[in-house]
Formats: structure tokens, C-alpha cells, sequence
């Protein structure tokens, strides 16, 4: 009867290595079904995650910063409202701080805090400002160059958000022509130009825009306008989609627009001698 090698171990091999080899030798166990589909899961899943960390992030745009045509401070008003729809007085000074945080963004121009002018309106007794006259009271009280003054004609903060507005720089143009350093007059107040006075104040530009988001043209701007912050419309798809969604988001987008309005209407009026 023949026998095992196992009954004939090999001398010359320590046990240890013996039973390495025996384990070596000896056919692998297969792997359960259940658990091979488990491994494979776990392998896409790996894959998946390891792909996801290389995936390269998006491309950042700047924003397009307005170039004004000449250095200028200046004050905006509180809004009036003429939209037919109540809007709380808080709400309106915040579309005029968003409008000052648009100015601050132009080069060449500077905007003081809404609360400084509604101390000089305070001081003055004004309410409102309702005339080419208290504007110009403001100006020569506050010490800058110009205020921006309007009203709200169209409002809803529901989907798709409408946003319209009048708005008129008044200011003393000879100033606005010069090209002047605005930090140098920023924190003045009181105290006109003696070389100019208060006579010289008047409307400059007027603008007036309705930004409807059901229209076409409104959209495109807004996706190119969205498409330059994805730091801030990051996960939604497309990104213009937050600004429908969050109204003081699309009031800003609206200010901006206004602004920029603004500056282009000015450089025109200058090059054309207006």
C-alpha cells in the first residue's frame, strides 16, 4: 500500500517549513458569491471616491469691475417707492446699501454709508428728498460730488423676480469732470466748494431699467453675471438659479446693473460733450 507524503515527512525540512509549504500547496478556498459582489462594491466605490478628489474644479471668472470716467465720491438716497406694492422702509434703505456697495465697486468712484446721509437728511429736517433743491442741500451738507437719487417702480421677490427703478446723479458737473482723488474728499462734510458753490448742482444722468427675470435678454445677463460667482451660486445647476431663488441676492445682481448703467451713460455723455 502505497503511502502519503505526509508519512514520509522529508528530514531535511524543519517543521515550520513543512507546514508552510503544506499551506502553500493546499488549494485556496473559494470566495462566498455574497461576498465577492461585496468587494467589487467596495473596489467602484474607492474608484468612484479617488476620481471624485481628482476631478478638476471649475474655472473662476473675474467679475468685469466698471471703470468710471472720472474719481468722484458719492451719496445715495433712500429710495422712494412708486411700485404699487408695500415695501418696508428697512427693506428700501437695503436696496440703497446695496447700491452703495455697487458704487464702491466701480474704479474711480466711492460711496459713503447710507448712515451719513440720513444724519445730514436728519439735521436738515428732511424726510425725503423730493427736489433738484434738497439735493443740493445734501450735497453741499454731506461734501461730496454727487447724490444718487430714485425710485422703485417694479418689485417682486417671488420666482421669477422682477426689479425696476428710476434713478437720476445729480451733482455739480464741473467737479465731476475733473479727475480728482475721492479718498481726499471722503469724511468731508459741510463745507461746498467755495470755487463752485451749490449752482452749479444739477441732473447729470438719468437711468431707467426693468429687470424682469422672464425675459430672455434679463436671463442672459443674469447667467453670465452668476457665471463670474460660483464661489457663492456653488451647487446650483444652472448657477443663475440662486439668484432667482434668493431675492436680496438678485437685488444685488439688479444694482449692479444699475451701476454700471450708470458709469457707461456717463462716459458717453462726456465723450459726446454732454
Amino acid at each position: 500500500m502505497d503511502r502519503t507524503d505526509d508519512e514520509h515527512p522529508d528530514p531535511g525540512l524543519p517543521g515550520s517549513l513543512r507546514q508552510d509549504a503544506m499551506a502553500i500547496a493546499r488549494p485556496l478556498t473559494p470566495t462566498p458569491p455574497g461576498r465577492r459582489i461585496g468587494l467589487v462594491g467596495l473596489a467602484v466605490a474607492m474608484s468612484a471616491l479617488l476620481g471624485g478628489c481628482r476631478t478638476t474644479p471649475p474655472a473662476l471668472r473675474t467679475p468685469v469691475r466698471p471703470v468710471a470716467p472720472y474719481a468722484a465720491v458719492i451719496a445715495v438716497a433712500p429710495l422712494a417707492n412708486e411700485s404699487g406694492v408695500a415695501i418696508d422702509p428697512r427693506t428700501r434703505a437695503e436696496v440703497s446699501d446695496d447700491l452703495i456697495a455697487s458704487i464702491n465697486q466701480v474704479e474711480g468712484w466711492a460711496a459713503v454709508p447710507l448712515d451719513r446721509t440720513l444724519s445730514a437728511m436728519a439735521s436738515l429736517g428732511m424726510a425725503e428728498v423730493r427736489s433738484e433743491a434738497d439735493a443740493r442741500q445734501l450735497i453741499a451738507t454731506i461734501g461730496v460730488d454727487g447724490i444718487l437719487v430714485g425710485t422703485i417702480t417694479q418689485w417682486n421677490p417671488y420666482d421669477p423676480p422682477r426689479f425696476g427703478a428710476n434713478v437720476l446723479l445729480i451733482g455739480d458737473d464741473a467737479r465731476l469732470r475733473t479727475s480728482i482723488d475721492p479718498q481726499a474728499l471722503y469724511g468731508r462734510t459741510g463745507d461746498a466748494d467755495s470755487a463752485t458753490g451749490v449752482g452749479t448742482v444739477r441732473p447729470v444722468t438719468d437711468l431707467v431699467v426693468d429687470l424682469d427675470a422672464v425675459d430672455h435678454g434679463t436671463r442672459r445677463v443674469l447667467r453670465d453675471y452668476a457665471d463670474a460667482r460660483i464661489d457663492v451660486t456653488g451647487g446650483f445647476d444652472p448657477p443663475e438659479r440662486y439668484y432667482l431663488m434668493v431675492f436680496h441676492r438678485y437685488l444685488r445682481f439688479a444694482t449692479d446693473q444699475i451701476v454700471a448703467g450708470l458709469v457707461e451713460r456717463e462716459r458717453l455723455r462726456l465723450r459726446s460733450g454732454g
